[in-house]
């Protein structure tokens, strides 16, 4: 597991307080915490996920560690200045949200503020030259087996940017809508094939009471509520706070008005027997349990003859999971996916 401590401590000199620790996962940044307490530093921790500030707040009691966690959609969000900012940059998180992080800070720094980052490759080519275009200036220590650490101080002002992708999208021969993106949010820049796939397929009947589960930017959730119309109700759900924004906004433009959107982690606030429809298309590469979890609770959320859609390109080990809770499914192969149909 990553430890950027060793990283901080070629940077320490720099470090000031109040600080802010950006993102993150809840183990290295408890550690960064506690290598900070040591020199006195009064932390504050941002993350954009429920289930990660969770985590985070959890690890950080075990270790007897003292840091507010704050949970926004956009760093820019938080209200404080801070004098540092510390960005612990995972070599496989997203490079457009590492962008936008660094783009987001400098607007959250007090004058003369640094921004730090420490960054997992060895020979990172990124954030020398995503500094220097936002804060004109970067420095950097020598390449080591820990990484590397970039440092810039904000000086003066800079206009916001907003890191954001337009495009349209359409289901068969229904009418397109307009959807916007942010990165760190599922289908950045473009419908998810495996999300067109499973509407494709699902069958959402006029008057329907629609759950997207997972909802990233409400592609899914605004494309379903052409089918179900005004006499139909859909709820937007995800544990990034970004997504749900990104969800209400999307909806708001395209006229989506029997809606609601909730930030949760774990569907634990929904109503059992609540949903004629649970569309859900989870992050299975990336984390198995949360497909696991939709599926789960998928079937005690839908009314008796309810609908659930599941697409997936790993049918073998999903699908055993979903007879266990639904008993007899069928599926359908539809661009190279495989859509799971479950009734309850």
């Amino acid at each position: 597991m990553t430890n950027f401590v060793p990283l901080l401590e070629l940077v320490q000199s720099k470090v000031t307080s109040p600080v802010l620790i950006v993102q993150g996962s809840p183990w290295p940044v408890t550690l960064l915490v506690g290598h900070l307490a040591l020199a006195k530093h009064t932390v504050t921790c941002f993350q954009m996920d429920v289930f990660q500030a969770t985590r985070l707040r959890e690890k950080l009691v075990q270790e007897n560690q003292t840091a507010e966690v704050l949970l926004h959609p956009d760093l820019w969000d938080v209200a404080s200045k801070f004098q540092t900012i510390i960005y612990p940059a995972l070599a496989q998180s997203d490079r457009e949200l590492k962008l936008d992080m660094v783009e987001q800070g400098f607007h959250v720094l007090e004058e003369g503020g640094k921004f730090i980052t420490l960054s997992e490759y060895e020979r990172d080519t990124l954030f020398a030259k995503a500094q220097k275009k936002v804060f004109g200036k970067s420095g950097e220590t020598p390449r080591s087996e820990f990484g590397m650490a970039f440092y810039s101080m904000r000086t003066g002002d800079h206009p916001r940017r907003r890191h954001e992708i337009t495009f349209h999208a359409k289901i068969n021969d229904r009418p397109s809508m307009h959807f916007i993106s942010w990165p760190g949010t599922f289908g950045y820049g473009r419908m998810d094939e495996g999300s067109r796939a499973m509407l494709e397929v699902a069958d959402v009947r006029a008057g329907d009471k629609v759950l997207d589960m997972g909802c990233g930017n409400g592609t899914v959730g605004c494309l379903a509520s052409q089918q179900c119309g005004p006499r139909g109700f859909v709820t937007f759900i995800d544990s990034n706070a970004r997504a749900v924004r990104l969800s209400e906004l999307n909806a708001q433009a395209n006229k989506v008005t029997n809606a609601e959107f909730i930030l949760n982690a774990d569907m634990s606030v929904l109503k059992q027997g609540e949903y004629d429809v649970v569309l859900a298309n989870p992050p299975y590469y990336a984390n198995s349990e949360v497909a696991r979890m939709f599926i789960t609770t998928a079937r005690e959320l839908l009314r008796p003859g309810g609908r659930f859609y599941f697409v997936t390109r790993m049918p073998v080990q999903t699908i055993p999971e979903i007879v266990d809770y639904f008993g007899e499914v069928e599926s359908v192969e539809n661009r190279g996916f495989t859509v799971v149909i479950a009734r309850a």
